[in-house]
């Protein structure tokens, strides 16, 4: 199995967002902290979805490959 390794590009983008989070704070931007709660927990949300679908996705095509439903174990 691949370990999970964080590009580049994302590690950068994280190290931005962070600092624009520790501005809005040390701004008292209580409203600009508010709206990044609500984008951040909404993407949170949006990628367990993805999450979900993805495993469901996997695990129906592998039972497809090998002719086995999820009762067959």
């Amino acid at each position: 199995m691949n370990p999970i390794k964080q590009p580049v590009e994302q590690s950068l983008s994280q190290n931005a967002r962070d600092r624009w989070l520790r501005e809005r704070y040390d701004a008292k931007d209580w409203n600009g902290l508010y709206e990044a709660a609500v984008m951040l927990n909404t993407l949170y949300h949006m990628e367990r979805t993805a999450s979900h679908w993805a495993i469901r996705e996997a695990a129906s095509n592998l039972s497809s490959i090998y002719g086995l439903d999820r009762d067959s174990a």
